[in-house]
């Protein structure tokens, strides 16, 4: 019961104004049961609080922004023919928009079969795990800028085509690393690698 409505259960006493005393702490005995029971909803009320997922959602979100300065990495998750792998190399992606934004994401690259990797796939892994990838996120950018992906017909949108256009950047120049020595046979047009990213191809935010 509220506050309000006790207050008008002690008001509406109908005793109150005769001296009937009996009944008038009768009625007092129901107002303070009624304070009671609503002290005891409350208590439950809030004692119950922090069993339900969705209230403790937003402080845990709080809490690792707060332990992490603000970015959040997420795990990110590579299979290639339907088994979980480590990485090869894990690229990151830094750049800086054409409106001043700062942009940080990661690139996780696997190459070959992992039931049947040649000699290729273990050379150019080990070189991609030692080679300087400075610099690399701000030429994908500058890349998808330039050779946009355009829909050749209705449907779509912006950030999906963005991200399309950043995705084939990074694909063109990662591979462009990759020294022509390290490729095997037949592989002189590409490399036969899987890849996860969280980026998701910012370019005019």
């Amino acid at each position: 019961m509220k506050e309000r409505d006790m207050s008008d259960l002690e008001s509406a006493n109908p005793v109150a104004a005769d001296g009937d005393d009996k009944l008038h702490e009768l009625v007092g005995q129901m107002a303070r049961a009624a304070r009671l029971q609503a002290g005891e909803e409350r208590s439950v009320e809030a004692a119950t609080w922090w069993k339900r997922p969705r209230a403790l959602l937003p402080i845990s979100v709080v809490s690792i922004v707060a332990l992490t300065g603000g970015a959040i990495l997420i795990p990110l998750t590579l299979s290639v023919s339907g088994v979980q792998v480590e990485p090869d190399v894990e690229i990151p992606i830094v750049y800086t928009t054409d409106t001043g934004v700062d942009v940080s994401c990661r690139e996780q690259i696997f190459f070959g079969e992992p039931s049947e990797r040649d000699e290729a796939d273990v050379r150019i892994a080990e070189f991609m795990r030692t080679h300087d990838w400075t610099g690399i996120g701000q030429r994908i950018y500058e890349d998808a800028l330039a050779t946009p992906i355009i829909p050749e017909r209705d449907g779509g949108t912006e950030p999906g085509f963005d991200q399309a256009s950043f995705s084939a950047a990074a694909s063109r120049l990662i591979e462009a690393e990759i020294p022509a020595s390290l490729r095997g046979a037949g592989e002189e047009e590409g490399t036969v690698y899987s890849s996860a990213t969280d980026c998701t191809g910012e370019l005019h935010r």
